[in-house]
């Protein structure tokens, strides 16, 4: 369903509606959207919604802001479908010499309430054809909660900080670092503010847990791990003993990373190991109660708890660690929080299939820090509340990575 009429939608945004249009063509409108949202990733229903796909193209501009506004709750296949019906619509106005509605497409680029995807798609219509609104629309973009949107922003203030004299841009570039979310654009904004003599903390910035209690191996033959709740995952106390892979006795051990990115190499930490898990516990202590995504880098099958709470599953093996490739949403309570992961490692003998490892970090559904957050390390006498990210004080953060 639209987040709102197209009549109401434009009058909120003071798009006046042709006369010509009739209840009719509304209706067709919505029709051709519904057919079009039930097409599945199979290929479900292709034919349905190619005709609707038409019926679309044909309404022209009365259709444009519908169509995309119908992204924010379709399927993924549907919303492809949605957006290439917005670039057909775009297309055909501009071989008629008619331009697109400029005040509307700005205010459905500026509005959060759409998807993201949407936003961005509006937003490129718009200085497709008013190039001059992209230097005043960006800045606006730096906090927003669009990936797309929020790169491009962040692109072009760099950009300009470049070109600006040396004094303003390092302080530029420090009121720009926190707006930063991908990796390549943390790292760039990092490197420039300490050429220039200032400090960015690329893993306070990512809010990684770098303090970590360990134990394993537990058997995990043929991935047995993913379907059993050792003791560690159900009754989590770094002061317990177990038994694990065959029989070995085994207790928490507190370990500390000093990578950048928060990396924790199971390999040298516990050794190596086949068919096994290992469960790692951190304590997040929170001022009140805070939704977060807990996201995990991880080259092995990985299970995210918190407070004991399953939040999310993946079993895959040696298919790279990218950053926040497993995402699990929770939400933080008042106070004490226990995050616990479950890293799974194969039986592969591949050289690329060796690596046993895994980062995590704690932020908002942009990537970025939370506020009134700190890591507590449990069985720290007196427990001391560190701020997410904090590098060891007793060694040296590695390099960041390039």
């Amino acid at each position: 369903m639209l987040r709102r009429t197209w009549f109401a939608w434009a009058v909120a945004v003071g798009v006046a509606v042709t006369a010509a249009r009739t209840p009719a063509a509304d209706d067709d409108i919505t029709r051709a959207l519904a057919t079009i949202k039930t097409v599945s990733r199979e290929g479900k229903g292709n034919d349905a919604a190619g005709e609707a796909w038409k019926v679309l193209v044909a309404k022209g501009r009365a259709a444009l802001l519908p169509a995309l506004g119908a992204v924010d709750d379709a399927n993924p296949t549907a919303a492809n479908w949605l957006r290439t019906a917005a670039d057909a619509i775009a297309e055909a106005e501009a071989k008629a010499g008619r331009t697109l509605p400029a005040v509307a497409l700005e205010e459905f680029a500026k509005d959060t309430k759409f998807a993201p995807s949407a936003r961005r798609h509006a937003y490129e219509l718009h200085v497709g054809q008013n190039p001059g609104a992209k230097g005043r629309l960006l800045p606006q973009f730096l906090n927003d909660p669009s990936p797309d949107l929020r790169r491009d922003a962040v692109a072009d203030e760099l950009e300009r900080l470049d070109r600006s004299a040396p004094d303003i841009a390092k302080a530029g570039l420090q009121k720009l670092f926190p707006f930063t979310r991908d990796k390549d654009q943390v790292d760039a904004v990092a490197k420039k503010i300490g050429e220039r003599g200032g400090k960015a903390s690329v893993s306070e910035h990512f809010a990684f847990l770098t303090r970590w209690h360990l134990v394993g191996p537990f058997e995990s033959e043929k991935g047995k791990a993913l379907t059993t709740a050792y003791p560690p995952e159900t009754a989590p106390d770094v002061t317990a003993a177990y038994k694990g892979k065959d029989g070995t006795a085994l207790a928490w051990k507190a370990e500390a990373t000093t990578d950048a990115y928060g990396m924790m190499d199971l390999n040298k930490l516990l050794g190596k190991h086949k068919n096994a898990a290992v469960y790692a516990l951190a304590v997040v202590t929170a001022g009140k109660e805070t939704p977060a995504e807990i996201r995990v880098a991880s080259p092995n099958a990985v299970q995210i708890f918190l407070n004991g709470k399953k939040l999310f599953e993946r079993e895959e093996y040696h298919h790279g660690d990218a950053l926040d490739y497993h995402v699990g949403k929770g939400v933080l309570k008042a106070g004490d929080n226990t995050v616990v992961l479950k890293v799974c490692q194969n039986n592969q003998t591949d050289s690329w299939a060796q690596r046993w490892q895994f980062a995590a970090r704690v932020c908002d559904a942009t990537g970025g820090p939370l506020a009134g957050l700190a890591q507590v390390v449990p069985g720290s006498t007196p427990p001391k509340p560190i701020k997410l990210g904090t590098i060891p004080e007793s060694a040296t953060p590695t390099e960041e990575k390039k």
